[in-house]
């Protein structure tokens, strides 16, 4: 059945696939968005001659059949702002991914609000400069803060006035749209696109370990394309455990964030997340060590079979420093998986992604993709895009 879409959203779906695909021949976008080949004809005609896609030729992926191949255009920029392990990154990058520039800026856990006002300030003017200095003309912003919804009248990782934020990234960018989001929502849809796959079928929950611990259900880009946030990582073990930094004590994080395992592993934090999925290979791992991390992956399975039972997916993909661990993570969580869900994990397929890890800003570089690519790839006809609901992703009005 052919879907109900309006141009807007035709274009939308359109340049989702080809950005989570990688690019894309005619027949397959015909074929995978339920579209009339006059119809793809039409919006591919029409994307080209505004510079949004580019046309390349490849080998025919079969005898007779097509060599023109579709891809996003290296012409389209948008920027970022992502804050990530005691620091805010600052980028610019093309649409399909090759960076302009990336600087980082310190910003520690629990800096005071005035603290975190004048790095937020000095992010922005460093990505203005940059922009300045490269020539680059954005099409799209995004901010990726750990802790942040909307409707939360505080956030308790980031203390940061979103509103001020707006309204210096308009001074600064006039006319030049703004997403903000959660950093686990960056986080997925930028593993998302890296798994050159048009279409899953059905949701994902995916979940990252890093610096922070938090999930996301991941539905399909090319028509909903929802990202719902899951703060998995501040759920609360023991209420007499280890402080975390959202102010509670005992939450997940406090147990499985890479500042937390870094003294079993005896080394500094920003070891692990400098190596990224190589950390096992250069950090050596004591018994005692290994049995312990064991202990804390079993917690994260019994945190995400908490979730599952919530959520309607058994699809749970994992990223961060437990992918070095390959198969002993797999055991482990899945352990914890199946003594929390409903009925057992049997039917829960779980699998170790890219780690993520040390890549910033590449997750709200991927956000601000997603946000320019869901307005169909047009112009910015408002300065800001807000959220239009709490925890999710918004889609830009037609």
């Amino acid at each position: 059945m052919k879907p109900n879409r309006s141009r807007r959203e035709t274009r939308a779906a359109t340049l989702n696939y080809i950005w989570c695909n990688g690019g894309a021949y005619r027949p397959d976008l015909a074929e995978n968005l339920a579209l009339t080949d006059a119809s793809i004809s039409r919006i591919v005609a029409e994307l080209k001659s505004e510079g949004v896609i580019a046309e390349t030729r490849h080998t025919a992926p079969y005898q007779g059949g097509p060599s023109a191949f579709f891809t996003l255009s290296k012409n389209r920029h948008v920027g970022a702002i992502e804050v990530s392990n005691n620091s805010i990154h600052v980028g610019v990058a093309a649409v399909t991914g090759e960076p302009i520039f990336i600087e980082r800026l310190p910003l520690v856990d629990g800096a005071d609000p005035l603290v975190v006002e004048d790095a937020m300030s000095k992010a922005v003017g460093a990505l203005a400069s940059g922009c300045a200095r490269y020539g680059t003309q954005l099409e799209q912003i995004a901010v990726a803060l750990p802790g942040y919804g909307v409707g939360r009248i505080t956030n308790p990782i980031i203390p940061l006035n979103t509103g001020n934020l707006l309204k210096s990234l308009e001074h600064a960018f006039p006319d030049v749209a703004t997403e903000i989001a959660n950093s686990i929502a960056a986080r997925a849809i930028a593993h998302r696109t890296r798994m050159r796959v048009g279409h899953l079928g059905s949701p994902s929950f995916y979940v990252f370990v890093g610096h922070g611990v938090a999930a996301a259900v991941v539905d399909e880009f090319a028509e909903s394309g929802d990202v719902t946030p899951c703060e998995i990582g501040h759920m609360v073990f023991d209420p007499k455990g280890p402080k975390c930094r959202c102010g509670n004590f005992g939450c997940v994080e406090t147990y499985l964030s890479t500042a937390a395992i870094a003294p079993c592993l005896k080394v500094e934090e920003v070891a692990i997340l400098d190596l990224g999925d190589k950390w096992p290979e250069r950090i050596p791992i004591a018994s005692k060590a290994e049995a312990e991390l064991g202990e804390r992956l079993t917690r994260l399975g019994l945190t995400i079979g908490n979730a599952l039972n919530i959520v309607q997916t058994r699809r749970v993909l994992v990223g961060g420093w437990p992918v070095g661990l390959g198969n002993k993570s797999i055991a482990a969580i899945r352990k914890g998986v199946n003594s929390s869900l409903f009925g057992g994990a049997d039917d829960v397929e779980l699998r170790l992604v890219e780690s993520e890890l040390g890549r910033e800003p590449s997750s709200a570089l991927a956000l601000a993709t997603f946000a320019y690519l869901r307005r169909g790839g047009t112009s910015s006809q408002v300065a800001m895009v807000k959220n239009a609901a709490a925890g999710n992703i918004a889609g830009v009005q037609d």
